[in-house]
């Protein structure tokens, strides 16, 4: 089966099993919040395409930190006992520059890719058992992706800016392991032909809880985003996976 529709079918057994027991739940009513800045060491691979040029992208992490000129990311979150709010926001600024060898004899062909992309999530969800969570929300994304090919003195460039919304439903899951541990599970597929094609992430943490206000969150991050979009000229295609660990401090309060 399809990695993607595995996940959605994941996501619907596990609302299934989950939602009989939603009754049960009470709420206190008290909110806590959580603000945490995080570094996602994500290596990038699929393929663009803009306009009529199509370029592969297989770029492991630490090419990615050679080649980001830009980064940001971080986490937002309240919850009771039953209800929960949560946003997130990825900004990269990516430029690769690679030479590549002609198929007839010559000098090496340069190809140069870059890809702005900015991604903000927001979800709200409903507690239906004290581990599950069931979520519902939404992904934007605005890309700025292209592509130059400098062959000897003949050069093509090719540019395209994108915007879209992509719907989610979703499920998380939070297993306490002591007073101080816990580990983290998420899923959620996305788009649906909204925005774009189909696009899906999944997560796995393990948190410390240090103090009263600070928490280390330890876990692996993986984003599959399948988007086609424009005609002529301004046509965009992206096929990719963002893949790596995560590392993040959370400030409850």
């Amino acid at each position: 089966m399809d990695f993607k529709l595995y996940l959605v079918a994941l996501v619907v057994v596990a609302v299934s099993l989950v939602a009989p027991t939603a009754d049960a739940q009470t709420s206190s009513g008290e909110w806590q919040f959580a603000v945490a800045p995080y570094l996602w060491a994500a290596g990038m691979d699929g393929t663009m395409t803009v306009g009529e040029m199509e370029q592969d992208i297989d770029v492991p992490f630490s090419d990615v930190l050679d080649d980001l000129d830009f980064a940001l990311m971080g986490h937002f979150d309240m919850r009771n006992d039953r209800w929960m709010v949560s946003s997130d926001l990825v900004f990269v600024d990516l430029g690769t520059s690679e030479d590549v060898d002609p198929i007839e004899p010559g000098d090496p062909i340069n190809v140069k890719t870059g890809l702005d992309m900015t991604l903000f999530e927001l979800a709200g969800g409903y507690r239906v058992t004290p581990v599950f969570t069931l979520l519902v929300g939404g992904r934007w994304v605005d890309m700025t992706a292209e592509i130059s090919v400098l062959d000897g003195l003949q050069g093509h460039h090719a540019e395209a800016s994108k915007s879209w919304l992509d719907p989610l439903v979703g499920v998380h899951a939070f297993v306490p392991l002591s007073q101080r541990w816990w580990l983290g599970l998420r899923g959620d597929v996305g788009g649906f032909g909204v925005g774009s094609e189909l696009s899906w992430q999944a997560y796995a943490d393990i948190g410390w809880q240090v103090s009263d206000l600070v928490a280390i969150i330890l876990g692996y991050h993986a984003l599959d985003i399948d988007y086609e979009g424009g005609t002529g000229i301004q046509t965009a295609e992206l096929d990719l996976m963002l893949s790596g660990p995560q590392l993040g401090v959370a400030f409850r309060f």
